[in-house]
């Protein structure tokens, strides 16, 4: 079995609930976003590689020594999801992480999984990625990740994601001469799909509505021990913090569009939650 695992995702897709429900799987560490892209060398995909094996290695002495880890968290641990409520201040949701470490108590094997999320950086990568670890990526219906997208104060939400841009100079070109917001997150939202077509295979992805569904059962695809899980959770594709007023807009943009989504979602699926 794989030890060291690459996650990546559609931003806003269940990456974090997947770390989450991971967390709770014996001999699996799941890490959420402890990278800083920035300093992940630019320089050759060889060096890129190697800073990210090191990455593990360092990661995996940390949580054997010391019982910690570097992760984005929320109390010391992984949350099910980093936003919460919304901020009246802002009018988006508030973010919930409140520290850059979680503590590991329990008792590990040497052989431990190690899976570090990524959204923006590992998906830019993957091309490069799949050749040296095992890569899964999370998706979720089209029109549930850009209500989410809209809900919260990221760079998503202006139609960027500058992890993703900085590896990939022609989806920043493209995103640069958008300039509508809306359509910039078609494009973005298309982007992260069709990487997910050219490099990965069916069993590598992870389905939100599967894993909840499931109860995180589905996530055996990374560990059989995942198997073991039974967790009770909500869809949350119509989320009541999404704003309603610019949800028929959305699907009707997304509906009319031509993107690497459809690969994975079928427009019917979009209908459904217009109607739910």
């Amino acid at each position: 079995m794989h030890k060291d695992i690459i996650l990546a995702g559609v931003a806003r897709s269940g990456s974090t609930l997947v770390c989450h429900l991971l967390n709770k799987v014996q001999g699996v560490v799941a890490l959420h976003e402890p990278i800083q892209p920035a300093l992940v060398p630019f320089s050759s995909n060889e060096e890129a590689i190697f800073y990210i094996q090191e990455f593990f290695i360092k990661q995996r002495r940390s949580i054997v020594n010391k019982g910690i880890a570097k992760s984005a968290s929320t109390s010391g641990e992984v949350p099910d999801n980093h936003v919460g409520c919304f901020d009246k201040a802002t009018g988006k949701r508030k973010f919930l992480l409140d520290g850059n470490e979680i503590t590991v108590r329990r008792n590990l094997d040497a052989d431990f999984a190690l899976v570090i999320k990524q959204p923006g950086l590992f998906t830019a990568m993957l091309a490069t990625l799949k050749a040296n670890f095992p890569c899964y990526a999370t998706i979720r219906n089209p029109l549930a990740v850009l209500r989410s997208w809209n809900s919260v104060d990221m760079a998503v939400t202006n139609g960027h994601a500058p992890a993703a841009e900085d590896r990939d100079p022609q989806l920043k070109k493209v995103l640069a001469l958008e300039p509508d917001k809306y359509k910039r997150q078609l494009v973005l939202l298309s982007w992260y799909f069709e990487q997910y077509y050219h490099h990965l295979t069916e069993q590598q992805i992870i389905r939100y509505e599967e894993v909840v569904s499931s109860g995180g059962k589905n996530l055996s695809c990374i560990n059989s021990s995942a198997l073991l899980l039974n967790e009770k959770l909500t869809n949350k594709n119509n989320n009541d913090l999404y704003d309603d007023s610019i949800k028929l807009n959305l699907a009707e943009r997304l509906l009319d569009s031509d993107g690497f989504y459809w690969k994975y979602y079928s427009k019917q699926d979009v209908r459904n939650l217009l109607v739910s």
